[in-house]
């Protein structure tokens, strides 16, 4: 007898084969038959007459190790179909944590994506993997694979210093880096926009890669530039993977900003070229034209040299403030603005931790300023002064164009770059990005749905046999014998994302049911609350 059989779907493999009118049946976590009819009887029937049965989706690209700490059930992606999420993205995790250098982490994660102070008291993970190995005991919805994080590796080596490493500093570092290796970390990420990522040079990135390749892991790169220097940071990109070995995963790729937008063709020409010479390369991509990020961002560098505690003070000086907005507005080649070319009513604020400036969320800088009765330089550093720094933006920057000549290239995987939160309790707090909810219903209903911008199958294989190959995930990514049963069951009709700009907190339409591990996460559209999902190793998985 079969835990659940799923009878009459319209099964997409996740191959990119077309699809085919099936059976499968499920017992003991996995799928043990798939045929055009089981009569064997099952615990559970599930009816997918007209609906679409496919392999779990996998977000190549997700934050949620730190939201789901506050709540397990993984609301806001569990209801799109995600079952495996790769978390530990853009050069911060969790851990490793030392105490020499503690304060200066928990200043930055307490500021950019830790949601409470009161979890400070909590970070003492000396690995990433005891940190997953905590978030994982209470059980969590979906399944998690982790990187870890350049940044904070560099921060537990030698804060937020702004050179070189010396080689015992380099050599902490990559003992550490090959610890997380040999625990199952599946490989290092970058966020070499960000400070410290930003002081790294290519030798100390090239040594670090060295070890991930060593282990069959990847890396995977949140570049220094996404506008003026993409096809520059591009190049480095394949550079560290041609001297390595190592397998190359592009974050988020995007052209920022108008004068940038035609460089998509000439930066996915690069991605061709390295893998015609044999090295792996690919890229993850979100279906907006909007990307979120810190206020911070529209600070230039050289007052974030010391973290951002040392940012604030400078801020709050008259002094200091003078000069900021100076560098804000002076010549585009001493760092690369992200306002060149744009207005302010693109930027828009998505949260802020005060009550005073709660009223600020959701409105853009122009609305902002003329509230404050200043300019909007002035109201940028007034609420990251105010706010100590903790201040999300999302910025409209990128061109549909684009960005559907991204999502139908073949090395394209497709992501949600966000947390997992929910419309109640301390995660639905914020105007967060849309993407959050919407982003997988959103390409299967708006792009491969309504505008055929791809087919069906093949955006199904970018979110789960794509995504499952690069990670390195076995027994995943497909509906296939022995294969663990992650699935999803939608109504390819219906499907479609129902989050905004405006009200992002709302949940998807037309995902009936979301299986994880044989379990039955999702059914009818509604959360069980089973929690069945799995840290997931490079050692076993």
């Amino acid at each position: 007898m079969f835990d659940i059989l799923i009878k009459n779907g319209e099964i997409i493999d996740g191959s990119g084969a077309a699809a085919f009118k099936g059976d499968i049946g499920i017992k003991d976590e996995v799928i043990l038959e798939i045929a055009p009819s089981i009569s064997e009887k099952a615990m559970e029937v599930i009816n997918a007459e007209g609906l679409v049965v496919s392999p779990g989706f996998i977000d190549m690209h997700s934050h949620s190790d730190f939201s789901l700490l506050l709540n397990p059930f993984g609301e806001s992606k569990i209801r799109q179909g995600i079952t495996t999420e790769l978390v530990g993205n853009c050069g911060f995790t969790a851990a490793p944590v030392r105490k020499k250098y503690f304060h200066e982490l928990m200043e930055y994660l307490v500021n950019t994506v830790i949601l409470s102070n009161k979890l400070k008291k909590e970070w003492k993970w000396h690995s990433q993997k005891d940190f997953l190995d905590t978030l994982t005991l209470k059980g969590i919805a979906f399944n998690i694979a982790s990187l870890v994080g350049h940044g904070t590796l560099r921060i537990a080596a030698m804060g937020f210093a702004n050179r070189k490493p010396s080689t015992s500093e380099l050599n902490s570092m990559l003992e550490m880096l090959e610890y997380e290796m040999e625990n199952g970390i599946f490989g290092l990420s970058a966020g070499l926009q960000y400070e410290p990522g930003s002081f790294a040079s290519a030798e100390e990135l090239i040594e670090l890669c060295r070890v991930v390749a060593e282990y069959n892991g990847i890396y995977t790169v949140h570049m220094k530039s996404e506008g003026n220097y993409l096809l520059e940071c591009i190049l480095q990109a394949i550079d560290i993977a041609e001297k390595t070995g190592v397998s190359v995963e592009i974050s988020h790729l995007k052209a920022v900003n108008p004068r940038n937008w035609s460089k998509v063709s000439e930066a996915l020409k690069l991605i061709e070229e390295a893998n015609e010479k044999g090295i792996s390369v690919d890229f993850d991509v979100y279906p907006y034209t909007a990307y979120g990020s810190g206020l911070m961002d529209l600070i230039p560098p050289q007052f974030k040299d010391n973290g951002v505690d040392k940012m604030v003070s400078l801020l709050k000086s008259e002094e200091t403030r003078k000069n900021v907005i100076n560098s804000m507005t002076g010549d585009y080649d001493t760092w690369e603005n992200p306002m060149e070319g744009n207005s302010w009513n693109k930027v828009r604020i998505a949260s802020i931790k005060t009550k005073k400036n709660k009223k600020y969320e959701g409105k853009n800088l122009n609305e902002i300023s003329k509230e404050m009765g200043c300019s909007p330089h002035d109201a940028v550093i007034n609420l990251l002064a105010e706010e100590k720094g903790s201040v999300k933006m999302i910025f409209f920057g990128m061109e549909e164009k684009g960005l559907c000549t991204l999502m139908k290239h073949p090395r394209a995987i497709f992501c949600t770059d966000g947390r997992a939160v929910a419309p109640y309790g301390e995660l639905s707090k914020g105007k967060v990005h849309p993407r959050y909810y919407g982003a997988f219903p959103r390409i299967l209903g708006r792009y491969a749905g309504r505008r055929k911008l791809l087919s069906l199958e093949e955006a199904v294989n970018k979110m789960t046999l794509r995504p499952a190959q690069k990670i390195g995930l076995k027994q995943r990514g497909m509906i296939k014998k022995e294969y663990y049963a992650d699935i999803v069951i939608f109504d390819k009709t219906k499907i479609i994302d129902r989050a905004t700009f405006d009200n992002p907190h709302s949940y998807p339409e037309g995902i009936m049911y979301v299986i994880v591990n044989g379990t039955v996460v999702i059914s009818k559209g509604e959360h069980t609350g089973r929690l069945p999902g799995k840290l997931l190793t490079n050692i076993q998985n």
